[in-house]
């Protein structure tokens, strides 16, 4: 099954990663992640008309990707998919996946050694304040795409490291990644280290201009040769166009809005409604700061 980790601010890009997964899996479940810590929001029609179910929760705030921990802890021993809603499939990439029987089959990538206090944690300042035998990552990945299954961590496994609150948070920021990178990427290299789990790595995301530049939107087509996944990561704009490669988002949004009554009046009402949106949210922040209470 497949999970996507969704909030407010991304919902336009939920409907088109949907209807990307669909064009390869009709009928795999798809269930959402709701975050609502940007607020409430109705995905009743992204269920309705594309086959997609709710992940059962109460409505909270999660926090920056903290969401997408939570399926972990079904005891269930589940393999699925876990993704951001920036993504778009590009071809059948489930089935390259499945080819793997590790318990994680994460992004297979060569970060820079200075970038991963940033992107992920410290290794420096963990073994300063935490263990002085810690050794540097093995590996990283990203967390906007991995095969997980459940039940292979637990909550117990980030010991002190989230505090479990409403919305969650990183118990040491000076040492971890905000949002949930961090913590995920140290407790799944600390569980392989023990011998816990297990870990593939293979190179299924595709990211930035010059690695999205080679597929063609004409060859996304049943028969197509790319097993693979873009990931928007920080590379996101109001404006589609604006975006890398923002004619494959184009060609799935047309897709999506095509099981959709009234398409191009309700895509453009949306895209103008969005608008007024931020506009309205700027005005109330620029107040705030001009005439603080």
């Amino acid at each position: 099954l497949v999970y996507i980790a969704t909030h407010r601010a991304d919902l336009r890009l939920t409907r088109i990663c949907v209807a990307s997964i669909r064009r390869w899996y009709p009928s795999i479940p798809i269930f959402l992640l709701k975050d609502e810590a940007n607020g409430s929001f109705d995905t009743s029609e992204i269920e309705r008309a594309w086959n997609v179910n709710l992940w059962p929760t109460s409505k909270r705030p999660y926090g920056w990707g903290f969401i997408k921990l939570e399926p972990l802890f079904d005891t269930k021993g589940v393999r699925f998919l876990m993704l951001d809603s920036d993504i778009v499939f590009l071809g059948p990439v489930i089935d390259a996946l499945e080819k793997f029987d590790s318990d994680f089959v994460v992004q297979e990538e060569l970060q820079p050694r200075e970038d991963v206090p940033k992107l992920y944690f410290d290794p420096a300042r963990i073994r300063a304040k935490r263990d002085p035998r810690y050794p540097n990552p093995a590996f990283t990945f990203n967390t906007g795409q991995y095969v997980g299954t459940s039940g292979r961590i637990q909550r117990e496994d980030f010991g002190d490291l989230v505090e479990w609150s409403e919305p969650r948070r990183v118990r040491y920021p000076e040492m971890f990644n905000p949002s949930d990178q961090g913590v995920l990427n140290f407790v799944v290299l600390e569980r392989l280290r023990s011998g816990a789990i297990s870990v593939a790595r293979t190179p299924f995301m595709k990211w930035g201009r010059e690695e999205m530049s080679e597929f063609r939107v004409e060859a996304m087509t049943e028969s197509s040769p790319y097993p693979y996944v873009i990931h928007w990561a920080g590379l996101k704009h109001v404006r589609l166009r604006r975006m890398p490669r923002g004619d494959i988002l184009h060609h799935f949004e047309r897709a999506y809005y095509s099981r959709i009554p009234f398409r191009s009046a309700r895509l453009c009402a949306r895209i103008v409604a969005d608008d007024v949106s931020r506009t309205y949210r700027r005005g109330i922040r620029l107040a705030r700061r001009v005439w603080p209470t």
